[in-house]
């Protein structure tokens, strides 16, 4: 790979070598002079909600009223800096947070895991182990945090698709990916992925959704489920979550169904409590190949819409 930043820009980072320098509006951060005037504590991780490029020329313009120190990426791990280490970024949305910590904005989408790319965690993780070694910061998650960390924060990323294992394996030295680092996520709309019957609708109507819509069907005495196919890497064990929105008159005990090594295993969910995140199913011994993993059954006595929006599998 060639040098990170290299044919972007012609000036690079006095701070961090392989970056290369943009500076932002000064009308978008403060300066400063740490460490003198504020210890560096933290690391915060961003996801952009945008492209690099795009977020690089927004950082430049005094009407944003934000910026970052460092931007990754994604599809090669170039990154750039765009604010002084010295200096204080406004990225954390906690004055406290910005002045005691260097935040890094990755290129992507946090409802897209396909953004997060090998190259750019690994140069991500390299730009974080090099800062923590510089000023002394702890390579821990409680000092290495996500924007969704600081306190008093409005915002979700990096998302429930950034993968912490991996990540703080490679920040405190690790080159191989534990088996954690494989993940993958299905959503109902997920291209060739989800199939149900013309008997399940589609809805916008919670905002706890997972992506643009989920789908709903009245529950009865039959099965017709909903399946989610997964192309499954290794037989081996898996975690099993689910993400729907939680309504109060939606049911109370949800069937879903987890094809394993041993059988289906049905496990009942109460989707009126606990939405608008991911929701443990159990571990399962899961076969590898790309077959139907996990499934929402209308078959239950409850009352109440049966609901079936996203899965993730994740290797544990």
């Amino acid at each position: 790979m060639a040098p990170l930043g290299s044919g972007d820009f012609g000036t690079l980072s006095t701070d961090y070598g392989p970056a290369a320098w943009v500076p932002a509006s000064s009308s978008n951060y403060t300066a400063s002079s740490r460490e003198s005037a504020y210890p560096i504590n933290y690391i915060v991780i961003h996801t952009m909600q945008g492209s690099y490029s795009g977020s690089i020329s927004w950082f430049q313009n005094p009407a944003a009223s934000a910026s970052a120190h460092y931007l990754l990426r994604s599809s090669d791990g170039a990154v750039t800096q765009m604010v002084r280490d010295k200096d204080i970024a406004w990225h954390a949305g906690n004055w406290t947070y910005n002045t005691q910590s260097i935040g890094i904005e990755h290129e992507g989408y946090v409802d897209n895991a396909s953004w997060y790319t090998d190259a750019m965690y690994r140069s991500s993780a390299a730009l974080t182990r090099y800062l923590c070694d510089k000023y002394g910061i702890p390579k821990t998650r409680n000092n290495i945090i996500g924007h969704n960390q600081v306190p008093g924060a409005t915002h979700t990323d990096p998302g429930p698709n950034w993968n912490w294992t991996y990540y703080m394996q490679l920040v405190t030295g690790g080159t191989t990916p534990p088996p954690t680092a494989w993940s993958t996520i299905v959503d109902n709309t997920t291209a060739g992925r989800f199939t149900a019957s013309a008997n399940w609708s589609t809805s916008t109507y919670s905002a706890q959704r997972y992506g643009a819509d989920y789908r709903y069907a009245n529950p009865v005495a039959a099965s017709d489920t909903a399946w989610y196919k997964v192309n499954i890497p290794a037989t081996a064990t898996y975690r099993v979550e689910a993400w729907y929105p939680a309504v109060s008159g939606y049911n109370t005990s949800t069937p879903y169904i987890v094809s394993t090594t041993s059988g289906n295993q049905t496990v009942s969910v109460n989707q009126t409590a606990n939405g608008g995140a991911w929701r443990s199913l159990g571990t399962f011994t899961l076969a590898a190949g790309d077959a139907n993993k996990v499934g929402v059954s209308r078959w239950t006595g409850s009352t109440g819409y049966v609901i079936a929006d996203a899965i993730r599998v994740t290797r544990v």
